[in-house]
């Protein structure tokens, strides 16, 4: 009976079954050329066994078309006339929220001057993680408020001046 060692290496590929059959009566040692018994390592895999993983959706769905123009080693980023919308974060369950609208692609400004810091952290941790995964981007835009942003979207001016009209928008390059 093969060790449980060997059944993994044979159900992942790395080895084929005649080789662990060949060595079963030896428990899982090879005999080397020299006589001395070596134990069964993963370097004897036989050459053309290795199976490369696929692309991944990310690599294999960015765009590959020159009609982008490109500042900084990256695409551009244009002004979108779109409204942001508000969430103040009350609980944890707002962070499926703000995943929602992302995946929507729209910019979400996150309120979280009324939440305890340990909250903060989660929100801020969750959000970092969602805007990696898409591709979007993440900027403080005040004390406690967060502006998430989907890939290659950002805040116009107008919508800047709408966000510190509403007490949303803190910083000074609103124009």
């Amino acid at each position: 009976m093969s060790s449980l060692f060997s059944k993994a290496l044979v159900y992942l590929g790395l080895v084929d079954e005649d080789q662990v059959e060949a060595g079963a009566g030896e428990q899982g040692m090879i005999t080397a050329s020299d006589g001395i018994m070596q134990p069964n390592s993963v370097d004897s895999v036989p050459e053309g066994r290795r199976v490369e993983p696929p692309l991944t959706a990310r690599t294999a769905t960015r765009p590959q078309g020159r009609s982008e123009a490109v500042v900084a080693g990256g695409p551009m980023v244009r002004p979108v006339e779109i409204q942001s919308d508000i969430l103040v974060v009350e609980e944890f369950g707002d962070a499926r929220v703000l995943a929602d609208r992302i995946r929507e692609r729209t910019p979400v400004v996150l309120d979280m001057r009324q939440v305890d810091q340990d909250l903060v952290r989660r929100v801020v941790d969750f959000s970092s993680g969602l805007i990696y995964a898409l591709d979007g981007s993440m900027r403080r835009i005040g004390d406690g408020l967060v502006a998430v942003l989907p890939p290659r979207v950002t805040l116009s001016r107008d919508e800047k001046r709408r966000l510190a009209s509403l007490g949303a928008y803190e910083l000074d390059d609103v124009d």
